[in-house]
């Protein structure tokens, strides 16, 4: 994988949109925080002037009297930093708040978007990684670097100003120093960068193993297997592999920074002691103020080489961040979208459709072409692998074919706003997700609670009593709410579509899987009446329920073999008489 995310935009262009979206989403925490740091600053700078004034008092005998008006100056500054330093962690955890909610929103929200070959690829994982990991801190410490050099600046030319006073090479040096600090804080972050744009996936990897250890869906499995040991050892050495290598460049990165910062140190030293000698004695409270000057000097040195690798972070974070944000949501992304149609005439054509997965060495469809007419029940059928899910996603609009075009009533899918595509259909996945949620909100989900008594005849239909669930039971155990088993999660799943009365295509895959056999005979009796009036696709495994289709689509290896009426298919002894003789010679 590449170490570099591209997105043709500069790397200040991507600072400056992300800093952007941290001042509007923080506008007044960013403004005081600000003004504060300012006020820091200043509060430093006149340090150093009252330093020189106090110890000149005092050594020029005048006594405390004389000293006392500077000296409590220099106080009511200390407290006066010493209050800001107090106010600064609070609009810190604010700003974080703020912030890592804007981030995460952005982030989150196009996730939620993201056509589904996106999470076939390994880079669009690892940048979803990297972005919602870092969004809670991100802001923070951005705001928090960015205002500690703009801090630093003003008592950077304080100080400079102070050893100009001794020599003019004194302030020239040090302004080399500093930029040959930045130039070397960009090397040593575009390092640190680079480690943890190829490593992710060890990261990832590391987290997928600590959720089969603790996920209660792995749990059952991985005692029975006695794995619990093999997956803590490989959580063990890819988290440690990625932290030691971490770690080596991080010492590397330490090494160099610290080796050229005292390089620097001891020609700078050197030079200082050079232009003392030859400048002969000085004023104590110059002597005073140019130690203060070499000390604020020292740390902001290693401040600037931090805050430059700190940035080259923030500006990775940012390219991470917009290249998730322009990913397209579909491939037709530069064309206006237009409005579904309703499936009142053409109904939809299958042409020539191929699809890929992302980096696979096959198809898994290939030139298909399928009609699937308004109000039709079609059933699809074939051997594991042999492309039912994927076309059946392709009708529903979360796949676009890679070669070849889906038209619904004329109209090319990739042109359909997808939202609609989602509005008109809805889809009985084998493994439907489980919200841990009420029952009701389960069975609902985004539309409108006030459909009390449509759940409790969708419920019905599909076979789960209210009594020995109410609508307000939270389902899950893993957050407080009861555990309901698999088969009735699925009578969950069928409800949901049943509610959902604005959805003219129904796709049903496996819909009863796990089901026992009384409940789907049960349930397949009326499952003409479940689907009329709308558009229906049918996956099955179990041949029998395909009797009720209008028409059988028969897939082997990707390829449309036969397409028919089943009992037309049946008399014709191919795939799908074959097919239905095997299964039904079990039950002989």
């Amino acid at each position: 994988m590449s170490s570099e995310i591209k997105i043709g935009y500069s790397p200040f262009k991507n600072l400056l949109w992300l800093l952007k979206i941290i001042f509007a989403a923080a506008r007044s925490i960013t403004i005081v925080w600000t003004l504060l740091v300012l006020i820091n600053a200043g509060l430093s700078a006149g340090n150093l002037l009252l330093l020189r004034e106090s110890v000149n008092r005092l050594v020029e005998g005048g006594g405390i009297n004389t000293a006392f008006p500077w000296l409590l100056a220099l106080c009511l500054t200390f407290v006066g930093q010493q209050v800001i330093s107090l106010l600064l962690p609070i609009l810190r955890e604010r700003m974080r708040i703020k912030a890592g909610f804007a981030l995460q929103r952005r982030a989150l929200s196009k996730i939620s978007m993201l056509p589904l070959e996106s999470f076939d690829d390994q880079q669009t994982h690892d940048v979803i990684h990297r972005v919602v990991s870092g969004a809670d801190v991100r802001g923070t410490q951005l705001m928090e670097e960015g205002l500690g050099l703009i801090e630093f600046v003003p008592l950077f030319v304080t100080s400079a100003v102070v050893l100009g006073l001794i020599s003019i090479w004194l302030p020239v040096s040090l302004i080399c120093g500093v930029l040959f600090m930045q130039f070397l804080g960009t090397r040593l972050g575009k390092r640190e960068r680079q480690y943890e744009v190829e490593h992710t996936d060890a990261q990832r990897i590391s987290d997928y193993y600590a959720e089969l250890l603790t996920s209660r869906q792995s749990a059952a499995e991985t005692r029975l297997w006695g794995i619990s040991d093999i997956l803590l050892k490989r959580w063990h050495t890819t988290l440690s592999g990625y932290m030691n290598g971490q770690l080596r460049v991080t010492f590397q990165n330490t090494y160099q920074g610290a080796l050229v910062t005292l390089l620097f140190t001891l020609v700078f030293a050197a030079a200082l002691f050079v232009v003392s000698l030859a400048s002969g004695r000085i004023e104590a409270g110059l002597a005073a103020l140019v130690l203060q000057a070499l000390r604020n000097i020292g740390t902001g040195m290693n401040s600037v080489q931090y805050t430059m690798m700190s940035f080259i972070q923030h500006i990775g974070y940012a390219e991470d961040l917009r290249y998730l944000l322009e990913i397209p949501i579909s491939k037709a992304a530069s064309v206006p979208m237009v409005s579904y149609p309703r499936l009142r005439g053409e109904g939809i054509f299958i042409k020539n459709v191929t699809y890929r997965y992302p980096n696979a060495d096959t198809d898994a469809l290939r030139d298909i072409n399928l009609h699937l007419h308004p109000g039709e029940i079609l059933a699809i059928v074939g051997e594991n692998g042999a492309g039912k899910t994927t076309l059946a996603q392709i009708f529903s609009g979360l796949r676009l074919p890679t070669e070849g075009q889906m038209t619904i009533d004329g109209i090319d899918a990739a042109t359909i706003n997808p939202n609609d595509l989602q509005k008109a259909c809805t889809f009985v996945f084998q493994h439907p997700a489980r919200y841990p949620a009420t029952l009701q909100d389960n069975v609902l989900l985004s539309m409108n609670n006030d459909l009390t008594s449509e759940v409790e005849s969708a419920l019905a239909q599909v076979g789960l009593s209210t009594d020995k669930f109410p609508l307000e039971t939270l389902l899950g155990p893993e957050f407080g709410g009861v555990d309901i088993s698999g088969g009735e999660w699925q009578r969950v799943a069928l409800a949901r579509s049943l509610v959902k009365k604005d959805a003219e295509l129904v796709i049903f895959d496996e819909p009863t899987a796990a089901l026992d056999p009384l409940a789907e005979l049960a349930l397949f009796e009326h499952f003409v009446e479940l689907v009329d009036g709308k558009t229906a696709l049918l996956i099955a495994h179990r041949l029998g329920p395909t009797r009720l289709a209008d028409r059988v689509a028969v897939l082997e290896n990707g390829y449309l073999v036969e397409i028919g009426n089943p009992n037309e298919l049946l008399q014709r002894n191919g795939k799908y008489a074959e097919m239905f003789t095997t299964q039904s010679e079990w039950y002989q």
